[in-house]
């Protein structure tokens, strides 16, 4: 039997909380859905290869450390794809004073959530085959794009807080 997803909670939940951020900070905001939006785009376009690759090394992959090290360069590889829109996206709502903080708490916030997708990957075509490696490696994808999102935004604002106190 597959694993579910958790249940979320309903869209039409008002968080007053959430919706001040927004007006706070709204080109962060968008950046933010944007940037998760590149994300999600980036990693369904590529299960099937990414698959197809883990597939090719599954004797590695059995091996202790290979589904490490195949996890590791293949969220570099999705990273290095990302990695010129990431800046030109942060630069529209990130002083350039903190450019290089915020570049590197999202580079490896990025990095680690590409990482999580390439885990589930892995794990499900060892324990399963192609076909769930992808599917279920696009319900990971759809989750961390959620977590991109809310992380890229709470790092932008920290970013404008710490421009503040300047």
């Amino acid at each position: 039997m597959f694993e579910t997803t958790p249940p979320q909670p309903a869209p039409d939940s008002f968080d007053p909380e959430m919706l001040a951020d927004d007006l706070i900070d709204p080109v962060g905001g968008v950046v933010a859905v944007e940037l998760s939006r590149r994300f999600v785009r980036l990693c369904l376009s590529w299960s099937e290869p990414m698959v197809a690759d883990l597939a090719a090394q599954e004797t590695v992959l059995r091996q202790p450390g290979g589904a490490d090290l195949a996890e590791r360069m293949l969220a570099q590889r999705l990273y290095q794809r990302i990695d010129p829109q990431v800046f030109r996206l942060l630069r529209v709502c990130v002083p350039l004073t903190h450019a290089e903080f915020t570049l590197s708490r999202t580079e490896e916030l990025l990095r680690a959530k590409f990482g999580e997708v390439v885990r589930t990957m892995v794990s499900y075509l060892l324990s399963h085959d192609r076909d769930t490696a992808i599917q279920m490696g696009a319900v990971a994808t759809t989750m961390a794009g959620r977590e991109v999102s809310a992380a890229v935004a709470a790092i932008v604002a920290d970013t404008r807080l710490a421009g503040d106190d300047d």
